[in-house]
């Protein structure tokens, strides 16, 4: 079994492995400011999207700097505002085979909650 996540529907955003940078929305445009605000981006903070390994993911806010891990990735703690930032709460940022560089705080993503099942 394959368990590279995948988006099912444009509409919903960005794919479950990339990083949207806190300067930048998913659709072209200004994007937000400094401050937060700006443009509505899809999705909003808190949605959920189901990968086709079977894990739920949600869009979250990193609150501050990610380094990114080999797979699974590293493990998130995720609160109820939904910013996220390194922790042992069972959730999981992009992995490094999926995408290179460092996620910073402001930037978003889909956590993902688990790890694969094994193939």
């Amino acid at each position: 079994m394959t368990s590279t996540p995948f988006r099912t529907d444009t509409g919903l955003g960005p794919d479950l492995t990339q990083v949207v940078k806190s300067d930048q929305v998913y659709y072209e445009g200004a994007g937000r400011l400094a401050n937060g605000a700006g443009q509505i981006a899809s999705p909003q903070l808190g949605v959920t999207a189901m990968s086709n390994d079977g894990r739920m993911a949600v869009w979250v806010e990193a609150s501050a700097t990610i380094t990114v891990a080999a797979a699974p990735g590293t493990q998130l703690a995720v609160d109820a505002d939904f910013t996220a930032a390194a922790g042992s709460e069972g959730y999981y940022a992009p992995n490094s085979g999926d995408y290179s560089g460092t996620i910073a705080a402001g930037d978003r993503f889909w956590a993902m909650i688990g790890t694969p099942p094994a193939d």
